[in-house]
């Protein structure tokens, strides 16, 4: 049976062994002997400086209609997470809030939904406008 003459060097060979596994287990990339060719490089180069011409988009898609389309959903869990979500909305980005505050009108007046959702629907319309209401007081004081 071998025994270590140094009590460090089992230390030291575990030490090795993670360095060496760890570093293929990390970096997934290519080794540095695959680099890049320069007809790679030619066409990323190529590619960013079409990227840095193009035009940026000028339509924006304000990010609360994603919730608007879940008012439609049959399920209440569903309807009641997408109202208070974009009450929230409402409240941290007043140039929303109108927006909002129209679909969850429209959703209040249709006589078709449940009554009970109806109310919720009211009840964070109301929440809404006491809250833009103290928002355009603090404003208007500071």
């Amino acid at each position: 049976m071998a025994t270590a003459t140094n009590p460090l060097s089992i230390i030291n060979k575990i030490k090795s062994f993670v360095a060496k596994t760890s570093r293929s287990i990390l970096w997934r990339g290519k080794p540095k002997e695959n680099d890049i060719s320069e007809k790679i490089a030619q066409r990323i180069q190529k590619n960013s400086y079409d990227l840095s011409l193009r035009r940026f988009k000028d339509a924006f898609t304000p990010p609360y209609l994603k919730l608007a389309e879940q008012l439609q959903v049959e399920d209440e869990q569903i309807f009641r997470a997408a109202v208070y979500n974009l009450a929230n909305i409402a409240i941290v980005r007043t140039k929303y809030a109108e927006d909002i505050l129209r679909l969850l009108e429209k959703y209040r007046d249709d006589d078709s939904k449940p009554q009970e959702l109806r109310e919720y629907a009211n009840r964070k319309i109301n929440f809404i406008r006491t809250g833009l209401g103290h928002k355009k007081t603090s404003k208007t004081a500071a």
